[in-house]
Parts: C-alpha cells; structure tokens; sequence
C-alpha cells in the first residue's frame, strides 16, 4: 500500500477482518505480567487542586467545572431532542468565552470537531475532541452538559496544551509509515500473529514527555489470546509510544440465579449442597462440569424472558437488549436454540450460564433504559448487549471489551455467568463505555470503572427481593458473594470507605478493584439514603458528563451536579452530599439553585 494522504488519514479504517502477518508467537505468560511488561507511556493520573469553581490540573488548566453559571441570550426553546444545533452552538460559544481556562485558543476551539451528543430529558452532553489540521488529537475530549433552558451546568475536559498547530502534518513524506506497516509493527510488539478486531485512525500525540508525534492509532483485540489493545506507533520513525490493554475484567467466577443459592437461603460457600461440585472443588481447570445437588437445584426460581428470538421455528436468546453469541474459545456452542420456549436447564448443562447470564443482562438494561429512563445501548453495534457465556478459554475471569462491545465469562472455579453480579458488574463496565461514547478510564490510581461495576451490582442485588441478607449481616455487604469470598478468591465489600480516605488510602492501592471499592461504597452509601432508583438515575447521568481523565472526585461532582439537573430536592442532594462528603472525603462542592429566569 502507498501512503495515505490527510484526507484519508483523517478518517477512522474499521476493519472486521482477521489480519495474519508474521510476527511472533504469543507465549503462554501470565496475563498481568504480560500487561504490565507491554504496557508503554501510560501516564499516571495526576493530583488535581480544588479552585473556585472546579478542579485544576498542576499547570493551571480546568478539568472539571461544576458551576459554569453560563448562559446567552438565546435561549433554548421546544423540545430537546428536536435543538442538537443549538445545544452544540451553546457549548462552542462556552468554550470560547473561556478557552484560557481550558489552555486553549480561539482558533483552537474554533477547529474541534463533534464527537457525540447525548440527549437525555433534562440535559444534553455535547462532546468534542481537538484536531490539528483536520487530524483528531488522542485524549482530548471536551464534554459541555447543557440543560433544556440553555444553561451550561457542568463541563468535564481532558485538553491538550502545548504548540498543536505549529506541527507540521507529514503528507506523503517517504518516512511516513503505512498503515499496513505499523499495523505489523504493533503486531510484533504484542507478539500475536492475528487479530479478530481492528480499528486504525491517524492522530496527533502528545507524550508524557510533551513531545508532539503523528501516529497510527489502533485498536486491536487479538485472535488466540485475551486483550483489548489501545496502541500508538509513530508514524516517522514507526516507534510503539504507547500501548495499554483497557480490556475490562477481574479475577473471579460465579452461579448465578435470581440472586445466587447463597443468598437467597442464607449459607455459606462450603455448606452441605452449597459448591461448586467439581471433582476437584480447588481447581480451577473449566473441562470440570459442575455438578447439581438438590439445594443449587432448588435455588432456581422460575423467571420470565420478556423478550426472545422466534425464527424458523426456532427460539433463542436474542432481545432488544441482549443476545447470547459464541464468539470465543472455548466455542461451545453453549447458546440455547430450541423448537419451544421453554429453557429450563440446570447448572450441570452446558445452557444453564447462558440462560442466566441472559435474564440478567435484558432485565437490567430494561430497568436502566425503561424504568430509570435513561438511555444507554451499545454505540460499537446496533442490537441488544453481545455476550459469551463461555469465553477467555475456559480461564476464570471475565471481561468487557471497549473495542467490540462485547461481554465474555469464563468458567474456571465457579462459571462466572452464574452469578448475577459477575454479570452485572461487566456489564457495568460496558454502561459507562457507551455513556460516555468511548471516554472512560480504570487506571490502578483511580478505579471508576471497577468501582462503577461494583456499584451497579451491589444495588442490583441489594432491590431484589429473594435476596435474604440483611444489613447487619457481613454479607450484605459483599461483592461477587456466589463466585468470590470462596477458595477461588476472596471478593470485594461495599463498605470499603469505612475507616478510609481519599485520596490517601485509595489512589495509591495499586490495584483498580481495590481503588474502586471506595468508589462504589460511597455511592451505596448515597443509594442508602435516597432510594436505588433516584441514585442509580443520577449516578448514570452524571456519569455520562465524564471524560476519560475525570477521577473520582471529579465524578462525585458531575453526580451531585447532575442531581441539581435533574431537579432533585435540597434534601436528596444533601442527602448525596453527606455520603461524599461526610460518610467519605471526596470534598464536593453542593451545587446551588438555578437563578430564577
């Protein structure tokens, strides 16, 4: 292939095809360290100050302003869905009465290009990404939330400063690389041979070094092995500048029904009739099948699927919110097509996960979407949320994949679709990839994601009435309570913040799950308070204000702001304000009341 000019640079190449270039074999390496050894010019998060009206990174640049008090002369009316122009219009005009705030110049703000708008009854988020030379600049999303009287509420930016326009953009240069050729490059650095999802876009870099390269962007799940690869190659000198894997997941597996045979009989991991069953109940080899007893068999309780595939004579897991896909190794065939409707199975059939895994993922994102009316699907693919009951070779683990959109569970100790809250939990991570239309971040120093996760599972489970714990019971508060706080692997809790604070005990953990605990805590502590449907509506609003630098402070804000949006009563958001303020540390400010207009 010759080289590309701007114009084509400039657009992003999706490719669904599987690419087969020499390169080497991937080895059989423990996957954490194959991350970490891999993992290149990811930059820390980084300590923000408390201004006046916001949070400021070190060089004085806003990254959160939670009261912009902004608003022209034009204001917006009719319905919201029906003014997208003029949403857009008033976040630009923001910007540019405040670029110095943001680091940036006229002509900067100027040149940004649309991202994505997202609509909700009470408020717009107009995303923006920077370009230079009608080339996107990697990691610079700008979210402006405007609510339906034209008012900009909240603005969450991840800029790049420095001299953007005085790079010089290589047209058809002899050393610019293709990109075929940084696609073998990326390839040989990852040490895989092929990939099942690749997705290429020419963009601007800015290194944790501040210096300013051109580079191939890519995307990249590869074929054999775990990973969803997020990599950089610079296209002068075809070096790899960065390279993160943002594959969402965590070490555990599950059962799973209504609520799981733990809690809805009140027994312990271990109990009689209450294991996993395998002929080696300490290994963790998926080739095992799972074997019932009369206890895990009668825990079943018989539910209905609102929503299934009938097409030629046949039924199947297929809705407008999930469908069950065999899409990796071990490539059982373990989705259900049946000549009746009914999919009664118990947990030593190979169906029984993707049944389970099914009616929580349908009936989830129905309440999201109907019941809490705000609406989150997939932006990688039309239809309901892909899912894998049996994935990741059998390992025990999950994960959600930001590049395809897609969910997987593996079936190592306890299979992981069998516990609701493995589910919910990934499939959590997928809610804040699409509410944020590809702008999250799960870093070892912050933990939103993995605490978003947990969060959304833990109310899950918490409303749902089979569920026998109570809150004087230690396992209330657990988190994964069927597939973790076993042999397999301890779990997390819900009250993690207790005895903690942040930033000190929480940013520096090491480890996204633990960092996220917190996170999670404190927002359970606010659902306590103002019931699960009022704080999983503005938990979900406000989340998807955020942009991939937003930290859980600046989270925390865009929440408590989005309760101000959505017309809350001062007590509900006094109510949110004690959780993140009092109950935690966060140091949020209390939005006050819109002028009178």
């Amino acid at each position: 292939m010759t080289n590309i000019k701007l114009s084509l640079r400039s657009v992003s190449l999706s490719v669904a095809l599987v690419f087969s270039l020499n390169a080497f074999a991937s080895k059989d390496k423990n996957t954490n360290e194959l991350n970490e050894s891999l993992t290149i010019g990811v930059e820390k998060s980084l300590p923000l100050s408390q201004g006046a009206d916001g949070l400021y990174r070190n060089d004085g640049v806003a990254v959160i302003i939670s009261e912009p008090n902004f608003i022209i002369s034009n204001k917006i009316n009719g319905k919201a869905e029906n003014n997208k122009n003029e949403f857009v219009w008033i976040a630009k005009e923001y910007l540019k009465s405040n670029a110095a705030k943001f680091g940036l110049d006229q002509n900067t703000i100027e040149n940004l290009s649309l991202q994505f708008v997202r609509t909700d009854k009470e408020f717009t988020v107009v995303r923006f990404i920077q370009q230079v030379h009608n080339v996107p600049v990697y990691g610079s999303s700008i979210a402006v939330t405007v609510n339906n009287k034209g008012r900009v509420t909240f603005v969450a930016s991840n800029t790049v400063t420095g001299n953007l326009e005085e790079h010089k953009i290589l047209l058809d240069s002899l050393t610019s690389i293709t990109q075929e050729q940084a696609l073998k490059i990326a390839l040989n650095y990852l040490k895989i041979d092929s990939t099942k999802f690749t997705k290429a876009n020419y963009v601007i870099f800015k290194d944790i070094q501040n210096n300013i390269h051109e580079a191939w962007h890519f995307k990249l799940i590869p074929a054999k092995t775990s990973g969803d690869w997020d990599i950089l190659i610079d296209s002068a000198q075809g070096r790899v500048l960065r390279a993160e894997n943002k594959i969402r997941n965590y070490s555990a597996t599950a059962n799973v029904y209504k609520v799981d045979p733990l809690s809805a009989t009140r027994h312990n991991y271990g109990d009689s009739g209450y294991a996993d069953n395998n002929d080696n109940p300490n290994s963790k080899d998926s080739r095992q099948q799972p074997k019932d007893t009369p206890e895990l068999t009668n825990a079943r309780v018989t539910v209905t699927l609102p929503d299934v595939s009938f097409a030629n004579n046949n039924y199947s897991l297929v809705s407008k919110y999930a469908v069950c896909d065999d899409f990796e190794s071990p490539n059982d065939n373990a989705c259900p097509v049946k000549t009746d409707n009914v999919f009664n199975y118990t947990r030593t059939s190979k169906y029984f996960d993707a049944v389970n895994a099914f009616y929580h993922i349908d009936n989830y994102l129905r309440y999201v979407n109907e019941t809490l009316k705000v609406s989150v699907m997939p932006y990688q693919y039309s239809g309901g949320v892909r899912y894998d009951p049996h994935g990741l070779s059998g390992d025990d683990n999950s994960h959600y994949s930001e590049s395809s959109g897609k969910l997987a569970f593996g079936q190592g100790g306890v299979d992981d679709a069998e516990d609701l809250m493995v589910v919910i939990h990934e499939l959590g991570h997928g809610i804040h990839d699409w509410l944020t239309h590809g702008s999250t971040e799960n870093d070892s120093e912050n933990g939103l994601g993995e605490g978003t996760g947990d969060y959304l599972a833990a109310g899950y489970v918490r409303d749902i009435p089979e569920n026998q714990w109570k809150p004087s019971d230690p396992q209330y508060n657990w988190v994964m309570r069927w597939d973790g706080h076993n042999p397999f692997w301890p779990g997390r809790v819900s009250n993690w913040h207790i005895g903690r604070k942040y930033p000190q005990d929480v940013t520096h953990t090491g480890d996204n799950h633990s960092s996220g605990q917190y996170w999670s805590s404190c927002n359970l502590v606010a659902r306590d308070k103002i019931g699960g449907q009022a704080m999983d509506k503005v938990f979900l609003s406000g989340l998807s204000k955020t942009v991939e630098s937003t930290n859980q402070v600046g989270a925390a804000q865009a929440i408590i702001n989005a309760a101000k949006d959505l017309k809350y009563t001062n007590d509900q958001i006094k109510a949110i304000a004690y959780a993140y303020n009092t109950a935690c540390s966060y140091n949020v400010k209390i939005p006050i009341a819109d002028i009178e207009e």
